[in-house]
């Protein structure tokens, strides 16, 4: 994984140093906060914290980058998707490039297009009996890369405060793997792709949304 680690970092880089490179009267950011973070991991009984910043570099451009920390969710007593863990901790990052269709007399405004990508690590404390009645807890590293094209339409709901909501089609492969396991149960799978949640690697179709809420600077 260290591999992919360098390519999102690189990806970073070169669209920083993109933005360095474009003067523009209408360059402006926006710092946003996903409220699709609430969810976590979207696997585990997680929530999380995603925070965020548009960067525009004219009119119809502009560029997105998200990062998100996962933790477990106390007052989650079972995982809206099935899969339950003991704890689950990880991070995301995610970076999207924006083309606005249409933008009114405000840059970062109306309807916009264009592809994200993003990856997710994570790690769950995992409990088991096994042999009858022994109790164990091991560990299932997963790690996730998807790419969409999105669509959204965002607006300024009042001064600086702006909605951006967005939805998108893509793929997404997922990795998992587990340590310390001792029984030979196969373990909960994931919803909606039956994958099982502690190992193996699979391809998948992919969708994605965000709800987003904006302070601009």
């Amino acid at each position: 994984m260290k591999n992919l680690y360098f390519f999102i970092i690189l990806i970073i880089v070169i669209m920083t140093n993109q933005l360095k490179a474009q003067e523009n009267e209408n360059m402006g950011y926006i710092i946003k906060y996903d409220l699709i973070s609430l969810l976590g991991d979207q696997v585990t009984n997680s929530s999380g914290i995603k925070l965020g910043v548009e960067m525009v570099y004219n009119q119809s451009r502009s560029i997105a980058i998200d990062a998100m920390y996962i933790f477990p969710c106390a007052s989650c007593t079972r995982a809206y998707t099935t899969i339950t863990s003991a704890s689950t901790y990880g991070w995301l990052l995610a970076a999207e490039y924006r083309y606005y269709l249409v933008y009114g007399k405000r840059p970062l405004s109306e309807l916009h297009l264009g592809p994200q990508i993003f990856y997710q690590h994570t790690k769950s404390e995992m409990r088991e009996t096994y042999d009858g009645g022994l109790e164990n807890q091991y560990q299932v590293y997963r790690d996730l890369v998807a790419a969409h094209a999105m669509v959204g339409y965002q607006l300024r709901i009042a001064g600086p405060v702006y909605f951006d909501p967005a939805i998108g089609l893509g793929l997404r492969f997922i990795s998992s793997r587990n340590e310390n396991k001792k029984g030979a149960d196969s373990g909960q799978h994931e919803y909606p792709y039956d994958k099982n949640f502690e190992s193996g690697s699979e391809w998948f179709s992919s969708f994605n949304f965000n709800i987003k809420i904006g302070l601009k600077l």
